[in-house]
């Protein structure tokens, strides 16, 4: 058999990485495709999400397609994963077929760099596919393909970008096991706010536990709640502007609720309805879903701000519809005193 290799730590994999696959199937003309997730790579300056998520991931990604598969060989090495001992490992098992080797244009561009890299283009037919056209020179005797444009990588969707660029199984379960997630709502606040966003999301969590509701879902309110606090204000008002104009009357601060409601469907691909309606309405505490009042309950009674909200919180353990009539009247005390 002709058989591509499609190599990488996908974490995660994404969109660009099957399309690679199919184009080795159409340009190559090989019989099927091994998407193999690296190991310990030796030029790879930090720590990759685990082999097992990250292997997941792959499953997921390829299921609907007969001719991939997943190679596990590089996540069953033990110490650094080189190439050219994956390619011996291969030849020796597989005497019979013809391999070729997918890389990308980064990869080309440090293959020198490659441990043994005059002997690996005599194991494999090695070919480079770009999405940009920009190839670079090489010594060595890669093919080059060029493949439609996407303009993602793994680096951005770490950091809660471009998301639409990943299988719908792929973030269903990243979202599953909240793997890169805190990272992306890291990115878009200051450290305290993070802070607080992570301690509101815990005690949401609490809440959801003890009033028997969806912990994880719980988990996710709290933690996007505050996503659009600081964005920049004119963006705040083009989002205000375009999809909630009957609100503009409310002072700035009170936006960033409405706004985050789209932020999470937009650029989280977020569609829960329960976690959309209390986003939305957990600044001012306007509806009575579970989830809404956890969120609000949990906003105001984070035990990172500078009173006891201990005695709240329990009351919101013992039953949130009670606490949260609690907390929305200490709330309006405070706003009325202020």
């Amino acid at each position: 058999m002709k058989i591509a290799i499609v190599g990488g730590s996908f974490d995660p994999i994404h969109k660009v990485h099957l399309q690679m696959g199919y184009q080795a199937l159409e340009s190559l003309n090989v019989d099927q495709v091994w998407f193999m997730p690296a190991g310990n790579t030796p030029l790879k300056d930090r720590q990759l999400t685990s082999k097992e998520d990250r292997l997941e991931m792959v499953k997921r990604a390829i299921s609907q397609e007969e001719r991939f598969s997943v190679c596990t060989i590089e996540l069953e090495r033990e110490g650094k994963s080189y190439t050219i001992d994956t390619l011996k490992e291969l030849k020796e098992k597989y005497p019979e077929d013809e391999f070729y080797w997918i890389i990308g244009a980064d990869q080309l561009k440090q293959f020198d760099k490659w441990r043994g890299a005059d002997q690996l283009v005599t194991l494999a037919h090695f070919v480079c596919m770009d999405r940009d056209g920009e190839f670079g020179e090489s010594v060595y005797d890669i093919q080059k393909i060029h493949m439609s444009p996407m303009p993602v990588s793994s680096s951005d969707i770490r950091l809660g970008n471009k998301l639409n660029y990943l299988p719908e199984d792929v973030l269903a379960y990243i979202y599953e096991k909240r793997l890169y997630v805190e990272d992306w709502v890291r990115t878009r606040m200051k450290t305290k706010r993070f802070e607080h966003s992570v301690s509101v999301a815990h005690l949401c969590e609490e809440f959801a536990r003890n009033n028997n509701l969806d912990v994880q879902k719980a988990y996710y309110v709290g933690l996007f709640h505050d996503i659009a606090k600081h964005m920049d204000i004119r963006a705040q008002k083009q989002w205000m502007e375009a999809k909630f104009p009957e609100h503009l009357h409310y002072p700035i601060p009170v936006w960033h609720g409405f706004v985050g409601s789209q932020t999470i469907q937009n650029v989280f691909c977020i569609k829960d309805p329960d976690i959309i309606e209390a986003i939305y309405h957990h600044v001012l505490g306007t509806s009575r879903n579970p989830y809404a009042m956890i969120v609000f309950c949990a906003d105001k009674c984070d035990p990172l701000r500078d009173y006891d909200s201990q005695p709240m919180i329990d009351a919101c353990n013992e039953n949130i519809s009670s606490g949260f009539d609690w907390v929305k009247e200490e709330n309006e005390k405070y706003l009325n005193k202020g």
